[in-house]
């Protein structure tokens, strides 16, 4: 464990002495720990009364004069009240090595905590716990952990343990924060009000009441000076009560405002990592890197140790070498003027051969959003693709690793490129649709709407607007449909923020999305805008829907579940047949009995057509029809697949073949441009669609796929060159065109096609 903690500090090896002397200086370089419990020795206790009133110098010397305490834990404790990781940690383990006081463990784990290595944190609580399963600073311990984490589990912990200790301080003011973040303001003030006179009674300050009480207010959008002012009477150094308020802006959305918080902080104590490195990640939020380089720099000087931090830096250099472009957005209903401008950032790598096709999703999804939603960008849109994933998940939660496809910060978007996963791993022209719609939907109402609706409009807008058609819904969502687990709508963000179960966060963006798509299809999509305008002035979820619709939450989930329960109850209640018949189909395919296998395919389609991911019958069925030499009957059923949202790459690319081989090239070119929004990197499909799209006279097509052609920087050029050489005289520009046919003839002297534009042009013919 000793090499997890040092091994973000390699990087600077030059600096260490003089980072560590820093931190030996700023005891406040982590967020103030308030230590509710009795577990703490009480010569440190006359230490942590100096830093709760913000006394810095003091109870630095206080600290450091218990380096030699005939206690170990009690060193052990000071140095990481210094901020001295790598001593603490040597301290931690020598205590702990012959010894089974879980009180050492928990501490240790607390340092885990406290430098963000959550998984060795829980791992020493669970240590700890083996010495006494009822050790109650270890479990308050594992929930702030798994807090961290955002598992909903959390909260049913800390019930069970306040049921047994209702009078916990420690408890008491965590329950408060989860009920927070899950915008149960009422009821925190109603938790906060039953921890101020145990806090007062153990003499303890009241920091960390105030500033949950300005959380409250934040999320009531009320003032908070008051409570920021009674803070900072006990502590004038106390930037706590900005940065930990700013984090109920980063969970509602509210990134710019998050800033100015951050700011306060800052100027309040310079010396607070936290709040340094959550001011930089969040600038780079909102576009401003150079605000946000400074202040990641300023946090990694004073916490070497922080990964976030670390990693940012390290992606910060790498945001520098992306490729930027941009595109305006024409209105098509007056092309002089625009809807707004798109900034573009790429790996180089990627760049050449995804530029066209971002460019193009991008102008038809702002010019789509922009009279959807009524309304129109107010400043540039950003959007971000990378071909490293992990580059992706520091970029927008600085920590690589995490399981998402895409993120929206208001104006800028960030994705996977289709070159993060493998090959057809997943539909990015979808995913990037999604993003864009967050924009929108997000931008309108000043970040003021809740999760569920901000994530139920872009699933909605993917299934009904988006470039694929896929409505599957997981198995997930189907179990929780039997179980009758699916959540009040006007709860439904704790599915987001705590889920209480594996699979509910999936569960909750499918149960979203059936909410926009039945509202939509019951009252109509203006029901939906007139809910969005609502939420941007500040209504509840019922009061939005009685706008809307006429009715509130709970008279909404009534027909929602009726709706939900007509349309896949049946399904739902029979998910144990149905996967009897998908083994049954599986023995089948082994043993090659292609009439079975046609058979039980067909059985499972009927039971859920709309199943057209990983796995689906489809391609089986068409795969047993090609067997049986119906490649007829396996057309159609890709067609049909296709048309639902089949984004499989290998049956796309064989069903194109077979449509090109019958001329029905409009269906090819369909079906084509369905691949590329899933792997857009063969060559051949970009050629021959670059052709296509110039015999049908749709230029702007044409050149995007010659575009994207040149971009994969084929053996042989010459062919997509003189493309676009006849796209250019499509539209009239013969200067351009003849331009491309020169470099055409520059890669390929003796291509006679070329040759002959050539010529054409030098005699003044007429150029076909």
């Amino acid at each position: 464990m000793t090499s997890k903690l040092i091994e973000h500090s390699r990087l600077h090896v030059t600096n260490a002495v003089v980072v560590m002397l820093l931190l030996l200086l700023c005891p406040n370089a982590y967020a103030l720990t308030i230590h509710y419990g009795n577990d703490r020795h009480e010569a440190l206790v006359e230490c942590d009364n100096y830093a709760y009133v913000g006394e810095n110098v003091k109870a630095a010397t206080c600290f450091e004069s218990l380096s030699d305490h005939e206690e170990l834990l009690v060193q052990a404790n000071a140095a990481a009240a210094l901020g001295d990781v790598r001593l603490a940690n040597k301290l931690y383990r020598q205590a702990s090595s012959d010894s089974a006081d879980p009180l050492i463990k928990t501490h240790w784990a607390m340092l885990y905590l406290k430098t963000h290595q959550v998984s060795d944190a829980v791992s020493l609580f669970r240590e700890a716990l083996l010495f006494d399963e009822g050790f109650l600073p270890a479990r308050l311990g594992l929930v702030e952990a798994t807090m961290q984490t955002y598992e909903g589990q959390a909260r049913e912990q800390l019930n069970n343990i306040l049921s047994e200790f209702p009078e916990n301080i420690h408890a008491l003011m965590l329950q408060a924060r989860i009920e927070l973040e899950l915008q149960n303001v009422e009821v925190a003030r109603e938790i906060l009000s039953r921890a101020k006179p145990l806090i007062e009674a153990a003499e303890l300050p009241l920091l960390e009441y105030y500033t949950l009480q300005a959380g409250a207010n934040l999320l009531e959008a009320k003032p908070i000076d008051s409570w920021v002012e009674q803070a900072l009477n006990i502590n004038p150094t106390f930037g706590d009560i900005y940065s930990t308020v700013a984090h109920y802006y980063i969970i509602t959305y509210r990134y710019r405002e998050a800033v100015d918080l951050y700011k306060k902080a800052v100027e309040l104590d310079p010396q607070l990592a936290t709040a340094q490195r959550d001011l930089g990640i969040n600038y780079l939020r909102i576009n401003n890197v150079f605000g946000a380089r400074y202040h990641i720099k300023k946090a990694f000087d004073i916490d070497p140790f922080d990964a976030q931090t670390v990693n940012t830096l390290k992606f910060l250099d790498k945001l520098d070498n992306m490729r930027v472009s941009s595109v305006d957005v024409p209105d098509p209903d007056n092309p002089e003027r625009n809807f707004g401008r798109v900034i573009i950032r790429l790996d180089r790598e990627d760049a050449d051969a995804l530029e066209p096709y971002v460019q193009n999703l991008s102008i038809k999804a702002v010019q789509f959003f922009s009279k959807r939603y009524d309304f129109e960008l107010k400043r540039p849109m950003i959007v971000e693709l990378y071909h490293d994933h992990d580059d992706f998940g520091v970029r927008t939660v600085s920590t690589p690793g995490i399981g998402l496809l895409g993120v929206t910060f208001g104006y800028l978007t960030a994705m996977d490129s289709p070159k993060a996963r493998p090959a057809g791993d997943f539909h990015w022209g979808s995913t990037l649709w999604h993003e864009i719609a967050h924009v929108f939907t997000l931008e309108a109402t000043n970040h003021k709407l809740p999760r569920w609706f901000s994530e139920g409009l872009s699933v909605y807008e993917e299934w009904n607007s988006g470039p694929l058609p896929d409505r599957t819904i997981p198995i997930d969502t189907l179990l929780a449909i039997a179980k009758n687990e699916l959540l009040p709508i006007d709860s439904l963000d704790s599915g987001f923020v705590r889920p209480t179960y594996n699979g509910q966060v999936q569960v909750s963006y499918t149960q979203a999305g059936l909410i926009c798509d039945y509202i939509s299809s019951r009252w109509g999509h203006d029901a939906l805008v007139t809910m969005l305008k609502r939420f941007g002035e500040g209504d509840s979820t019922s009061e939005a829907l009685m706008a809307g619709i006429g009715i509130n939450g709970e008279s909404f989930d009534i027909e929602f579940n009726q709706h939900v329960a007509s349309r896949f109850g049946q399904l739902s209640r029979s998910l144990d047949d149905y996967q009897v018949a998908n083994r049954q189909l599986s023995r089948a395919i082994k043993a090659e009995d292609w009439i079975s296998v046609s058979v039980l395919a067909e059985n499972i389609i009927a039971r859920d057509p709309e199943r057209v991911g990983d796995g689906n019958a489809y391609e089986i069925l068409a795969g047993a029809l090609r067997e049986q030499g119906d490649e007829d009957g396996a057309v159609e059923t890709l067609k049909t697949w296709h048309s639902r949202g089949g984004h499989g790459v290998e049956s796309l690319q064989w069903l194109v073949r077979k449509l090109r081989e019958n001329e029905q090239f409009a269906e090819a070119a369909n079906v084509m441009e369905s691949i590329n929004w899933v792997t857009p990197y063969v060559i051949e499909e970009h050629q021959w669609l670059g052709e296509y799209y110039l015999d049908e006279n749709e230029t702007d097509l044409a050149i995007r796929e010659y575009d994207a052609l040149l971009g994969l920087q084929p053996e042989d050029p010459a062919e997509a060159l003189l493309g676009k050489a006849r796209a250019a005289l499509q539209v009239g520009d013969k200067d351009k065109a003849k331009r491309q046919v020169l470099y055409a003839l520059e890669h390929a002297p003796f291509f006679r096609s070329a040759q002959k534009m050539l010529l054409e042009f030098n005699e003044g013919e007429a150029v076909e």
